[in-house]
């Protein structure tokens, strides 16, 4: 799911009034401009299974969690991350805080507070985790709660994960959003210093989903070749075949039959391709990396409800 909240989006005569009834409304947010005339302010929200992540630039301005907001909040911890200019931050029970870029700041969502943005503009992040998921790095989480902290590598892998997650959400499918918010968990809970069997749950998850990565961009590149095989392929990566299937299986697939989709679909996609329409459906079926024509046609008809056939039939009319 993905919002905007976008003051120019209002109408004129009454875009700042408008604006704060929606963040009230959505982000639990009283919010007010230092200059009615010049305020400026755009948030985009992902939302995740169990995770937000947002991205906002604001003019000079105060944002305010009151008492009843923060009653109504869900028990989650937001990491402030500033990507340019500046702003303070003061819960109750707390000190007030300067954020700056190259820091992060952890916010219990459940304690009032006050954010000042200073400047023409101030460009900020925000990544929403539920307190649950963070349970194993607790001493971790409850040192740097409600305080600033210099941006580590791992903090700076959190920051850019997330940027890129919120940046591509809109383009992958529902159950690698799932996989990929756990991965920004992971590294959250790296970042907190996990203790250690938790850290190395969350390092060999990383570990297999980068390593799986590598492995489907090997067989991108080898697609058309008749020798693809998983012996191959784990020579390359340095790994057993074994560990190569156990990472398919995992996805609820098998080497073979990623390797047999992929190559039907570089198939579908030649089919359809006018520069390709001089090639008969052996000679396609062979550069896609076929071997077997009726097994080719057997398969392509049982992944498109249509034989090569007809497909090329469908788009080139005689």
């Amino acid at each position: 799911m993905f919002v905007s909240l976008r003051s120019g989006d209002f109408e004129e005569s009454r875009r700042v009034e408008a604006f704060q009834d929606a963040v009230a409304h959505i982000a639990k947010l009283e919010f007010t401009p230092d200059d009615l005339e010049t305020f400026r302010s755009e948030t985009t929200i992902t939302i995740l299974p169990n995770l937000i992540i947002g991205h906002g630039r604001h003019s000079a301005s105060t944002a305010i969690r009151t008492a009843q907001m923060a009653a109504d909040m869900e028990d989650n911890v937001m990491f402030h991350i500033p990507l340019s200019g500046g702003y303070s931050m003061q819960q109750a029970g707390g000190v007030q805080w300067e954020l700056q870029v190259g820091s992060v700041y952890l916010d219990p969502n459940e304690i009032p507070g006050v954010v000042k943005f200073s400047g023409d503009q101030t460009d900020a992040f925000y990544v929403s985790i539920p307190r649950a998921f963070l349970t194993p790095a607790t001493s971790g989480l409850n040192a740097f709660m409600q305080q600033s902290c210099a941006l580590t590598p791992q903090w700076r892998l959190f920051r850019d994960y997330a940027r890129s997650l919120h940046n591509e959400a809109g383009h992958l499918h529902s159950e690698d959003l799932q996989l990929y918010a756990t991965h920004l968990q992971d590294l959250a809970l790296a970042a907190l210093g996990a203790n250690r069997d938790a850290h190395e749950l969350a390092a060999g998850r990383g570990v297999r989903a980068a390593r799986l990565k590598t492995i489907k961009a090997d067989i991108e590149q080898r697609l058309t070749q008749a020798d693809l095989n998983v012996e191959s392929v784990a020579r390359r990566e340095g790994v057993s075949p074994r560990y190569i299937r156990g990472l398919f299986k995992s996805e609820g697939t098998s080497f073979s039959d990623y390797v047999a989709q992929q190559r039907l679909l570089l198939a579908h996609k030649m089919l359809c391709d006018p520069a390709c329409r001089h090639l008969n459906i052996s000679q396609i079926a062979l550069r896609s990396g076929f071997g077997d024509l009726s097994w080719f046609n057997a398969r392509f008809r049982r992944a498109f409800s249509m034989s090569p056939s007809d497909v090329r039939a469908t788009v080139f009319p005689r």
